[in-house]
């Protein structure tokens, strides 16, 4: 089955690279959800509209998402914008304020009214220059715990709380992607999908006591979704982190129908995409 990587960086405009990724695609069967976008902390990424047009060069292996840029006033009806223009899905980071502050929230009303998936960095965040130029409290206001406001007020809004909340947070996070049905996670993080072992991810996602359910066991995996961390300057994490999931799974017995699911089945139905 042809696989959909849901969390891809598009931070150069190179156009021998770009054939590059795209070939590696070809290879390995497999669409990208590209995001780019302005304010990654210290650093930008190409700006949504060159995402776009690189996306519809190469409509077969790419597919345009947009970065939303939370910060201390924001533009709630650009949603409405970027869908016309076909884009497929909306990606938060280092926001001013936390993730579920009053501001942001039409935000994310435009995002379910649009039909448009959103995946918002959570945890770990190396420190930078930006850091002291606006002094914000950066994983406070990206903690896995300012979602569960959004995925309880928009509840037809698919949510991808990215890297399961990295270390700092993976028991919080793992229990609110369970409990919340419209909030999903995926393990990315250029090789920190490494991290979590097979014992680990059974631990976070089975039902426990399972004798007693009677349901299916492997219900919360289908709340995990395939996003390598890979970029468009270095995109080795896509080759080598599809291994890793799917060895994860296997070892976890997860049924032919859910590592599907996982591997792109699951996110790509969100947006239309056709594998």
């Amino acid at each position: 089955m042809r696989k959909f990587d849901f969390h891809f960086h598009c931070d150069i405009d190179d156009s021998s690279k770009i054939a590059e990724l795209a070939a590696l695609c070809r290879k390995l069967d497999t669409v990208l959800a590209l995001s780019g976008g302005l304010r990654y902390g210290s650093h930008d990424y190409l700006p949504n509209e060159k995402v776009l047009e690189i996306c519809q060069k190469n409509p077969d292996w790419f597919v345009p998402m947009a970065k939303f840029d939370l910060w201390d006033t924001v533009e709630p009806d650009r949603i409405y914008r970027w869908k016309e223009t076909g884009v497929k899905g909306v990606k938060f980071i280092y926001p001013y304020y936390p993730y579920d502050h009053d501001l942001y929230m039409p935000v994310y009303e435009a995002c379910e009214d649009c039909g448009l998936p959103a995946l918002f960095h959570t945890g770990s965040f190396r420190p930078g220059p930006a850091d002291v130029e606006w002094k914000r409290p950066v994983l406070t206001n990206m903690s896995p715990f300012g979602l569960d406001r959004i995925a309880r007020s928009f509840q037809k809004l698919h949510i991808v709380m990215a890297h399961l909340g990295t270390r700092l947070y993976r028991e919080q996070a793992a229990s609110l992607v369970c409990q919340h049905p419209n909030l999903y996670a995926d393990l990315a993080g250029s090789g920190s999908w490494m991290g979590v072992q097979p014992e680990e991810l059974e631990r976070l996602f089975k039902p426990f006591p399972t004798a007693f359910l009677g349901e299916d066991i492997f219900k919360n995996f289908r709340k995990i979704v395939y996003g390598s961390d890979g970029y468009v300057s270095y995109p080795a994490p896509l080759s080598e982190s599809q291994p890793y999931y799917e060895r994860l799974l296997r070892l976890n017995n997860v049924p032919e129908e859910i590592r599907n699911g996982i591997m792109g089945g699951t996110a790509a139905s969100w947006m239309g995409i056709p594998l």
